[in-house]
């Protein structure tokens, strides 16, 4: 499935920074999901001048049935004080709405993706698909980060949504697990 929109732009990426590596392999995972079309967020999305509220960032967006489904905010930090930060942001608001979402869809939730450091030194082919380790700890940070978003909504259409994207992503994880 491929989104039939205009491509968004990435000169907006610092693909200088460290972390850069590390979210393009989270996303490239994503990108990999036969049901989810994943695209790299877009300057509004990524400044987080939108209804995500200040400084609160999104590094992806996957789609579903070409709907926004899920946002992503990826991280390789093993700072606490970085990750308590992320985690705050998503308690804050565990659910957003993007610019190019119509009123009447349901929110879509925020998840935090978790790429640990002590796998990107065996990433030797640069994709985490040839690492099952690492795939199965990526997608377990954005099932577990679903699970809690599913916690935090009583609407029924946010809820069946959630439950959706979590059984995509543990259908994903088997094939990592041998």
């Amino acid at each position: 499935m491929r989104l039939e929109q205009s491509p968004v732009s990435t000169e907006h990426v610092d693909q200088n920074r460290p972390e850069f590596f590390q979210e393009n392999l989270a996303l490239e995972l994503f990108q990999a999901i036969p049901q989810l079309e994943t695209r790299v967020s877009t300057k509004e999305e990524d400044s987080g001048r939108i209804d995500i509220g200040p400084k609160q960032i999104i590094d992806a967006v996957s789609y579903l049935e070409k709907k926004p489904a899920m946002a992503l905010q990826i991280t390789s930090s093993s700072s606490r004080e970085v990750r308590a930060k992320k985690l705050q942001e998503m308690r804050t608001k565990p659910f957003i709405r993007l610019p190019e979402m119509k009123p009447s869809e349901p929110a879509i939730p925020r998840v935090l993706v978790y790429l640990d450091k002590q796998y990107l030194a065996q990433i030797e082919s640069g994709s985490l698909r040839n690492n099952p380790e690492a795939a199965i700890q990526v997608l377990s940070s954005a099932i577990n980060s679903l699970k809690f978003d599913l916690t935090q909504t009583k609407n029924p259409l946010e809820q069946k949504s959630v439950q959706g994207l979590i059984q995509i992503l543990e259908q994903e994880k088997r094939k990592y697990i041998h």
